[in-house]
């Protein structure tokens, strides 16, 4: 590299010299520029991860498709340092085992076995592979299978749930399913049509999947930077914590940190890990998912850092052409536990991120508990709290529609910070209010919160996938080339492995297209 550069800066004397002589020289002047142009570009290497204050205690993680599942299964595996988890379009731990076969069929199309799930974890747990099964209790998990999913079924979604609620309690576990949103991250105000597939999976839904999740996991936050977020954005060095080999473990080069400026002045902070999908790794979608997946604006105002991990797409060893992370064992049969080549280089990360950390003692403010009803489904409601004076109790009050007659629902834990009510009835009014028992013995209110359940959602039963992939499980046919929908005969387009195409079942055939939004949702 130091030869190339020294050669670069000769070069560029000589042609500076050669453009003040005489005509006949143009044509090697032009040489010289054509030789510079086809030298390799010298670039700086990536900064190294900063070392911050971070208690790593209060860590979480998120991701879609397979950073949904890479995000289960390091919150599976480090639970012992993990307040929660968050989900978009994925399944249950090491769903993927058997192999790319299962992967693709069962873990995405099908409906895998819960009960295998659980084994497969208190077998891990067993063997020391993972931490204690014990810590799950206390995790936060956010769910969300838009019904216009075809890449990952709201069947699988639905084993999850089963999964999680075998360790965690229903209360603490949100599952959103009513919107008729596409496979992609879900935000607020960035990406495609909500109810598309494709491009670089983001939608826009008008939902805050990021604030909504952050928000269940931590409890109610301060509001999102209103304005462009304030704080940095870094590229870092991965190789660091691949032992080099970044390519083997199927990691790019660099990944990224979202660092606000509270953070970086030394406060103490929280980490966020956000996993991007297959084939939205910055390689394929260059800042699309660090910049805009809606994690920054609540990062800012909240001390929490966002560690964004990349991955890159390789054909050989390992075979990974879509940049997935490794939820079948593309890495080795250890991939789901904490000796696995990518949890592992992820919780290096965190260590080197957190040596800077200085305990500090948890601060309460002076006042009751800010109360907030934030999402909804057709059965349950989402509420989140910030934590105020200390309680010796709290205990959540519900009064179903105008009523202001409030009854008590349920006893919550003094550290919790949010709270799902369950059993409520489609399209109907709620209002909530926490009490809370203080030093005076005697027990005082919140404010009061009102939402409005949503409607369920309608029958669907989409497919998302490639025209070649369509054929070849029954779904279309193909003729002279061109792809046409079972049973429908829709025009698909090419039949090729690059035409994808969204359809849904229509009795016993298929029809190109998304199912419609009910009532908005």
């Amino acid at each position: 590299m130091v030869l190339v550069r020294e050669f670069r800066t000769d070069m560029n004397c000589m042609t500076e010299k050669m453009s003040r002589s005489t005509g006949f020289r143009n044509n090697v002047l032009t040489l010289f520029r054509l030789l510079l142009f086809l030298l390799p570009t010298v670039t700086a290497p990536a900064a190294p991860l900063p070392t911050l204050n971070i208690d790593l205690t209060q860590t979480s993680a998120s991701g879609v498709s397979s950073g949904g599942y890479m995000a289960l299964q390091f919150a599976i595996a480090h639970s012992d340092i993990m307040l929660g988890s968050a989900i978009f379009g994925g399944g249950p731990y090491r769903c993927g085992a058997e192999g790319v076969t299962t992967a693709l069929g069962t873990c995405m199309q099908g409906q895998p076995d819960p009960q295998k799930a659980i084994v497969e974890t208190e077998t891990a747990a067993a063997n020391g592979l993972i931490a204690a099964t014990d810590n799950i209790l206390r995790h936060r998990v956010w769910l969300f299978a838009g019904y216009n999913d075809g890449v990952v079924k709201q069947s699988v979604m639905d084993s999850l749930y089963a999964y999680i609620t075998h360790y965690v309690p229903s209360a603490h576990v949100f599952y959103q399913k009513t919107l008729g949103a596409g496979h992609a991250m879900i935000t607020q105000h960035h990406g495609t049509e909500c109810s598309l597939t494709g491009g670089v999976f983001i939608n826009d839904c008008d939902y805050d999947g990021a604030g909504l999740l952050l928000q269940h996991i931590y409890g109610k936050l301060s509001d999102p930077a209103a304005a462009a977020p304030a704080g940095e954005l870094l590229a870092f060095d991965q190789s660091a914590f691949t032992q080099g080999d970044s390519h083997r473990v199927g990691l790019a080069r660099e990944g990224y940190l979202y660092l606000p400026a509270s953070c970086s002045r030394g406060e103490l902070c929280r980490v966020h890990i956000a996993f991007h999908g297959c084939r939205q790794y910055a390689g394929e979608v260059n800042d699309q998912f660090y910049r805009y997946a809606g994690y920054n604006q609540w990062a800012d105002n909240n001390r929490i850092i966002v560690l964004y991990p990349q991955t890159v797409a390789t054909s050989l060893g390992p075979f990974n052409p879509k940049g997935c992370w490794d939820w079948w064992g593309y890495t080795g049969a250890d991939f789901a536990y904490r000796n696995g080549a990518q949890i592992g280089a992820v919780r290096s990360m965190l260590d080197h991120l957190a040596q800077g950390f200085t305990p500090e003692q948890p601060l309460f403010t002076d006042t009751p508990p800010e109360l907030s009803a934030i999402d909804a489904t057709d059965d349950s409601a989402l509420l989140v709290w910030t934590r105020g004076r200390p309680a010796s109790a709290y205990r959540l009050y519900r009064a179903p529609g105008n009523t202001d007659q409030f009854e008590r629902v349920a006893d919550m834990p003094q550290t919790s910070g949010s709270h799902v009510d369950r059993g409520l009835l489609p399209d109907t009014k709620y209002s909530y209010r926490i009490g809370f028992t203080g030093s005076s013995g005697t027990e005082e209110n919140s404010n009061t919160a009102t939402i409005v359940t949503r409607s369920p959602a309608p029958d669907c039963d989409p497919y998302f996938n490639d025209n070649v992939t369509h054929a070849s499980r029954g779904r279309a046919h193909v003729w002279f080339g061109l792809t046409f929908a079972k049973g429908s005969w829709d025009y698909m387009g090419f039949w090729n492995l690059l035409t994808e195409t969204a359809l849904l079942r229509d009795d016993d055939g298929f029809q190109v297209g998304v199912c419609p939004w009910r009532n908005g949702h």
